[in-house]
């Protein structure tokens, strides 16, 4: 915010509190916020987010895998045709966040209340691009591993591990997603935790953590099933994320009203892409 020159024209505490809550602040804020706060949309695949500049559709190509035969001189190969059936990711959901604050609670601000209110939309935003990708768990590998209620272990992660090496998935940018009781349950897992299994094992670093070469994710932003929640081991293709929009934040004076009104609003869609390239299991509670 700019003052003019003239001597006479001291601010106010309130413009100046206004003035240290500039809009690019809030932005970098929230991006922030939401970029760290989101556990499953780091695990599946973002990067078609460049192709929509226009419109709400995003149309993705899927490949079939490319079929051999035996040669046969002097007869031309027919060849094949690798276009599978496309999927695609509809932008649908717009989505908001907002605060306000009165002008008493502005003036006499002293703790940055918009800046905390930046991070807190930031935060509510992301939560709900979180539970939407964690909806589609349940419709992944066909049918959902194992029984309500069950304590997650060494085999149903490798059952799990079995189904989509079986399908030819590759083996990078594998995770599993479970809630904060398959955390406790995987504690008790010797392959782990223990040295003899892992480099890094999650008890001396305090990280949580991989197993069998995959990534752990930890979130409480599942899909509940009576009294379990829908988890899953994936490959980043399995379901896809399209932003089209980075979070955008607005702060808007209502003087009439004598308030401030803080909004972050998100445009996104997801889907999924390939059904067995993840394959859902049941958590031992919700």
């Amino acid at each position: 915010m700019a003052y003019t020159a003239d001597s006479a024209s001291v601010p106010t505490l309130a413009e100046l509190i206004t003035a240290k809550y500039i809009p690019d602040m809030f932005s970098k804020n929230v991006i922030m916020s939401v970029q760290s706060k989101l556990v499953v949309a780091n695990a599946v695949n973002t990067e078609y987010r460049s192709d929509l500049r226009q419109g709400y559709k995003v149309n993705i190509p899927l490949m079939s895998e490319v079929g051999i035969s035996e040669v046969v001189p002097g007869t031309v190969p027919t060849p094949t045709n690798v276009a599978g059936t496309p999927t695609s990711i509809t932008v649908d959901e717009w989505n908001k966040a907002s605060v306000e604050i009165q002008d008493m609670a502005n003036i006499q601000d002293i703790v940055g209340y918009l800046d905390k209110a930046a991070q807190g939309c930031g935060y509510a935003v992301a939560k709900e691009v979180d539970n939407d990708l964690g909806a589609l768990f349940s419709t992944l590998g066909g049918s959902v591993y194992g029984s309500a209620n069950q304590t997650l272990s060494d085999d149903i992660v490798l059952a799990c591990m079995e189904y989509l090496d079986e399908g030819d998935v590759p083996d990078d940018d594998r995770a599993i997603i479970c809630d904060p009781s398959s955390k406790v349950d995987l504690l008790k897992i010797d392959k782990f935790v223990r040295n003899d299994y892992v480099r890094n094992p999650v008890v001396a670093t305090g990280k949580f953590g991989d197993i069998y070469n995959m990534r752990v994710l930890i979130t409480n932003h599942l899909t509940a099933t009576g009294t379990s929640h829908y988890a899953c081991m994936l490959h980043r293709d399995a379901i896809g994320l399209v932003i089209q929009r980075e979070p955008r934040s607005q702060m808007v004076v209502m003087p009439g009203q004598f308030r401030t009104l803080f909004i972050v609003d998100i445009i996104y869609g997801q889907a999924v892409l390939r059904t067995t390239f993840g394959k859902a299991f049941y958590t031992r509670l919700s």
